[in-house]
């Protein structure tokens, strides 16, 4: 199905059942186009599909000399709550499908903040696959868990992205690249549904997600390898458009952050 097929069709899904199999019959589509190959940490810097069955997805680089196992995204719930998500607002522009993204990611995805929890979890594995459902459980989300689902949950909606590694701010970092008029074409959105952009009013704070707006002659620099300074200006102007009009942003100013992004890092491994 095309982006706008699948936009046209959304509006018409009124119970839980039908959004059930309508995320049953496009998963299916998906995982029917899919192509076998490895991806992740250390293999490529960056995969446009869908990361079906198929797919060895590895989050983590290899571990005590073993092979990471491959993460397996099993679980149809969070296409289902996306679903749901984007029929409550009516629809959707950049800005609060990505918001929506964003909220339901670090609700399905809860991270503890324990890297021993992690690498346990990947190390004591026998089967050589693990569900999202045992990172979930086990609150172990951490980058390259959150961009993987994004990539999926992008392209379930037919929007074209990819899962990217790199660095922030110096740091092994996964994210997202997004192509709302198309691959390569401009504007090029860096998204990463790890991090938030925040607004603050006094005591009060409020979130959005984080995205920057590229155009190709700063994209090509960006993954020529030169680092990408992040504006979050654009994006704070954006919010406040969308969300001027019912007020819910007055008072509230940006946060600024320094922060600085690479496309890829040294001594990638090819992917197969």
């Amino acid at each position: 199905m095309t982006r706008e097929e699948i936009n046209k069709k959304l509006p018409e899904l009124n119970t839980d059942e039908e959004i059930l199999q309508f995320v049953l019959s496009r998963l299916n589509e998906l995982e029917k186009e899919s192509e076998e190959k490895t991806v992740g940490q250390n293999y490529g810097n960056s995969f446009r599909d869908y990361i079906s069955i198929k797919v060895h997805f590895k989050p983590t680089e290899g571990i005590d000399g073993k092979e990471c196992p491959d993460l397996v995204y099993d679980d149809r719930k969070p296409y289902c709550d996306l679903i749901k998500s984007i029929k409550e607002t009516g629809g959707y522009n950049l800005q609060t499908l990505l918001t929506a993204v964003f909220y339901l990611l670090h609700e399905y995805l809860p991270n503890d903040r324990d890297l021993w929890t992690r690498f346990q979890l990947y190390n004591s594995n026998t089967s050589g696959r693990i569900s999202i459902k045992e990172v979930k459980d086990k609150k172990a989300g951490y980058c390259s868990e959150t961009a993987g689902l994004a990539q999926n949950l992008l392209k379930f909606l037919g929007i074209d992205s990819e899962f990217t590694s790199g660095t922030k701010n110096g740091g092994p970092h996964a994210y997202n690249v997004l192509y709302p008029n198309g691959y390569d074409n401009e504007p090029m959105v860096l998204f990463d549904p790890s991090d938030f952009i925040s607004f603050v009013n006094g005591n009060n704070k409020k979130s959005f997600a984080f995205y920057d707006i590229l155009k190709k002659e700063e994209y090509d620099k960006f993954i020529s390898g030169k680092p990408l300074k992040i504006d979050l200006s654009h994006a704070a102007e954006d919010y406040k458009r969308v969300y001027g009009i019912t007020g819910y942003l007055d008072g509230y100013n940006l946060v600024q952050e320094d922060i600085d992004y690479t496309y890829g890092i040294p001594d990638l491994k090819k992917i197969d």
